[in-house]
């Protein structure tokens, strides 16, 4: 009986537990990581802040200033962004979200450090931008290192990539439940235990250690709130109000940003006109939050210290100075904005609904708290971690049957105009946009057209370690297997990267080959990404279809000529010619390429 017991705990079971046990320990120095990192960034605002308050708020020019030190700020990370690390420019989520999705959860390991500098000058010279942005890439970057260092494929890496984004807001905001739902929502469509222990756990840790260094103090202070049900329905009027505000935001910024992409100006310099516009725009209303954060303003509509001209005001100041300062290429986060413009937007209703109906309406500060709730999550799409994190960040859930009625109304308007797209996903799409404009002239381009007639094979007994001379000889990243002249498999440096280097003197290519796809020199672009995309791999052979002769290969960096035939650029060799930064781009690319022309189909 005992050995039967034994027995039935297979080698499956164990694995399983080894690797549920190894990304809980992870998640665990993440969260330590995570709230490390929130604690420096928060430090660094504030010295930051300092230093240009102390340098150039000074005497007769004191107030000119103002306006100019958003334009320092800007020169400053413009070159540095340039230079370093141009992931660190944005705010934050798009840049993992596409590191995610299209790069196999890889950041560079420079984004932290960069991201840390640049949003902190950025913020602190009076861009109007939020820390929750960078901290949350912030944790990303440091989550993926670890994914790096222990060599872990990619559905482990992107938990940890998770996990640290996670930590990272819920430090920020010192909500640890907000922040694992937020990675949980926006980022991982994933909710087994694998997955959501180590993100929740990374955040709770994250959060117990900050609370530590950083206090427990609320960052959102809000009157008490009691529902009423004969305001159900305001609370859905606001949720129309400020669905519709949100697509009014979301279209503002990328016309501004668009409008910086097309500036016929070097890169580095556009952050200092962004923040020029940021300077001009906010030199009136400092003390209520246009530049920065913005919290000092959220508090007062809270507390219903702004009327209602105002509040409207402050909305439309603060949706340009935001737009200017990250549509410029400067570096923050949009969750602090938004809020600040949700606050805005409902504490103006607010007073509205009290003019209507006086005799109803008791609280209309009230309503500028539901308000951020709302319109954050028509911005970000995420109303779960809206309607948890709002009445969390304030210690008061009494609140959340208000944000509830409002968050869905809103998200409902928000789909309306958008769709499932967001703030966010929007600039992914722009990535990937490209498939969909070429998926008609794609169907045009055969694989004659694009394959490579040079073959450069290894034989599968050859000794595993060989293969990296071929790598270096050749200036390619995988071969396929010949014996005999018949083609047995194809050996890849994905697969080989993974393996421990100890084992490598002892293997030969045939132990880790991988099994061998083809195609036909008339199939057609859409039918090899295909099946690149159904088969995970990185290269297709083509094969003579009477002969079965290898007549050619294609890679994943191969499908960038398709693209040019397909644009009728040419198909000059010359023209092919492309750098190894760039190849590499493509070929991490690529196998999301064929999902993309799946959806719009």
């Amino acid at each position: 009986m005992v050995f039967e017991f034994l027995y039935s705990v297979n080698s499956t079971n164990i694995h399983y537990l080894k690797e549920w046990v190894e990304l809980n320990i992870i998640a665990i120095i993440l969260g330590i990581f995570g709230a490390i990192g929130a604690i420096i960034f928060a430090k660094m605002i504030y010295y930051s802040k300092y230093f240009f308050e102390t340098i150039f708020q000074r005497g007769f020019f004191e107030s000119l200033s103002i306006i100019l030190i958003p334009a320092i700020g800007g020169l400053i990370v413009g070159p540095v962004i340039y230079k370093y690390c141009q992931e660190s420019k944005g705010h934050g989520i798009p840049e993992v979200m596409y590191a995610i999705n299209a790069k196999g959860s890889i950041i560079r390991k420079r984004v932290a450090l960069f991201k840390t500098i640049v949003s902190s000058i950025t913020i602190g010279s009076g861009g109007s931008a939020g820390r929750e942005g960078p901290i949350a890439q912030i944790g990303a970057a440091i989550g993926s290192a670890f994914g790096q260092f222990f060599h872990f494929d990619e559905r482990k890496t992107r938990i940890l990539v998770v996990s640290g984004l996670s930590s990272g807001l819920s430090a920020a905001f010192n909500t640890p439940l907000g922040g694992a739902i937020f990675g949980f929502e926006l980022i991982l469509a994933d909710f087994s235990p694998l997955s959501a222990i180590p993100i929740a756990l990374a955040s709770v840790i994250s959060v117990s250690f900050s609370r530590a260094v950083l206090g427990q103090e609320a960052m959102i202070h809000a009157i008490p709130f009691v529902f009423n049900p004969a305001e159900v329905p305001f609370y859905m009027l606001l949720g129309v109000i400020t669905g519709l505000a949100s697509y009014v935001f979301i279209r503002i910024f990328y016309i501004i940003e668009d409008g910086f992409e097309g500036l016929k100006i070097p890169f580095y310099i556009k952050p200092a006109v962004g923040g020029l516009f940021t300077g001009l725009i906010g030199f009136s209303f400092v003390q209520y939050g246009v530049l920065g954060g913005g919290f000092e303003g959220i508090n007062a509509a809270l507390s219903g210290r702004i009327g209602l001209s105002l509040l409207l005001l402050l909305f439309i100041a603060k949706m340009l100075a935001t737009s200017f300062t990250l549509g410029s290429g400067a570096s923050g986060g949009l969750f602090s904005p938004s809020l600040y413009l949700g606050s805005m937007i409902g504490g103006a209703m607010g007073l509205i609904f009290t003019r209507i109906a006086p005799n109803t309406i008791n609280y209309p500060e009230a309503y500028a708290l539901i308000g951020m709730g709302a319109f954050f999550a028509s911005v970000a799409k995420v109303p779960l971690t809206c309607i948890v994190m709002i009445p969390e960040m304030t210690s008061d859930y009494s609140i959340m049957p208000a944000i509830i009625l409002s968050v869905i109304v809103s998200y409902g308007v928000s789909i309306i105009f958008l769709g499932r797209s967001s703030i966010d996903t929007i600039k992914l799409d722009k990535k990937l946009s490209i498939v969909k404009s070429f998926s008609k002239e794609l169907n045009e381009v055969k694989a004659k057209d694009i394959m490579s007639k040079e073959i450069i094979s290894m034989k599968p007994e050859m000794p595993l370690k060989k293969f990296w001379d071929y790598v270096k000889e050749y200036k390619k990243l995988g071969f396929p297997v010949i014996k005999d002249g018949e083609l047995i498999g194809v050996i890849s440096n994905s697969k080989v990267k993974n393996i421990d280097p100890e084992k490598i003197p002892f293997l030969k290519i045939m132990d880790v080959m991988s099994p061998p796809y083809y195609v036909y020199p008339y199939d057609n672009v859409p039918k090899i990404l295909s099946i690149m995309g159904e088969r995970n791999c990185g290269r297709v052979l083509v094969f003579e279809p009477n002969s079965k002769e290898i007549i050619g290969i294609i890679t994943k960096s191969d499908i960038l000529k398709a693209y040019r035939i397909a644009k009728n650029i040419g198909n000059d060799e010359d023209k092919f010619k492309i750098s190894e930064g760039f190849e590499k781009e493509v070929s991490n690319v690529s196998h999301k390429i064929y999902d993309k022309m799946k959806r719009t189909k």
